[in-house]
């Protein structure tokens, strides 16, 4: 029989995680194939590992892996797929604004051929990020789409395969390719807890998208030069020809104005291109994307292999 393996990062969730564990196991037990639950606990400050502890004891279903510090949330999901055994995958929050209840609906998507079966908000209207994202990267996002989806076990080893530490697993699922298809959710509101995904945490994963799939801001950079060369030559002219035809050119004002536009689109540039050969020097340290310090609930004489996972 297949197994389906849940993989949540968990950071801070304390209040949410007895709720969650319930709703998984109502929802697990509905299907026909065994389930486990892995839950990674990403460096969380609040009770989150001891309830982990509490509920992997009273549930050999479930499996903890708590991480060494907070990761972030890309580096914990890429944990709970490297621990994960199933022959689909299946990916939430913590905070239950993805409605467990529709994982019997992904399971059946799954079941009928599908290699990767996203969720998207069905009421929300496209937002501009991720129409500019879509505009600017060589995939194509689904809108509205989130970490909510399953994945077969040849999607997730595909995954795997890809080393990169600036992380966007939507845009590296999209890459992949496979048959997809997606699934319409509304957001529940958070069980407990307030938000733990801030807006520049948003803005940074959006950055990642764009910078690790696109070469559209080098590009653009290099257009940018290239019409203030050309405006620059046309000025230049400009000033020449009104200084051979005797007229006055005041001086100040129109250094000032070259130099600071010019000063703007050259910082800009470099600007750009910093943020490149920045996630160059971080591939190249090749660091480990996160660290575990203990593994709850897993065979204590289990190998790395035994258990899906890698060394980073």
């Amino acid at each position: 029989m297949s197994l389906l393996s849940i993989v949540v990062p968990c950071y801070n969730e304390a209040g949410n995680l007895r709720e969650l564990h319930r709703r998984l196991t109502e929802v697990g037990e509905t299907l026909d194939e065994p389930f486990e639950i892995v839950l990674v606990d990403d460096g969380s400050g609040d009770r989150s590992e001891e309830i982990l502890r509490e509920i992997t004891d009273a549930d050999p279903r479930v499996r903890a892996v708590c991480l060494s510090r907070n990761f972030g949330h890309q580096a914990a999901l890429t944990a709970g797929l490297d621990h994960a055994r199933g022959d689909a995958v299946m990916q939430l929050d913590a905070d239950l604004q993805h409605p467990p209840e529709l994982i019997p609906q992904f399971v059946a998507k799954w079941r009928e051929g599908f290699d990767v079966v996203y969720g998207y908000r069905s009421e929300a209207r496209p937002r501009w990020g991720y129409r500019l994202i879509n505009r600017l990267m060589q995939v194509s996002i689904p809108p509205e789409s989130a970490d909510f989806r399953l994945m077969s076990r040849r999607v997730v080893d595909a995954l795997r395969e890809m080393p990169e530490r600036s992380r966007f697993l939507r845009g590296m699922v999209s890459w992949l390719g496979f048959r997809q298809t997606g699934i319409a959710y509304r957001d529940d509101a958070r069980f407990a807890g307030p938000r733990a995904y801030t807006l520049r945490q948003t803005f940074q994963l959006a950055l990642n998208g764009v910078l690790a799939f696109s070469f559209v801001p080098l590009r653009a950079a290099a257009v940018l030069g290239l019409i203030t060369l050309v405006l620059g030559i046309l000025y230049a002219a400009y000033i020449l020809f009104a200084y051979l035809g005797g007229k006055s050119m005041p001086g100040w004002t129109g250094t000032m104005m070259a130099i600071l536009i010019l000063g703007g689109v050259q910082l800009l540039c470099l600007g750009l291109i910093a943020e490149y050969i920045g996630r160059v020097f971080e591939e190249v340290k090749r660091r480990p994307l996160y660290v575990v310090r203990e593994r709850i609930g897993f065979a204590s004489d289990a190998s790395d292999a035994d258990l899906g996972a890698r060394t980073h």
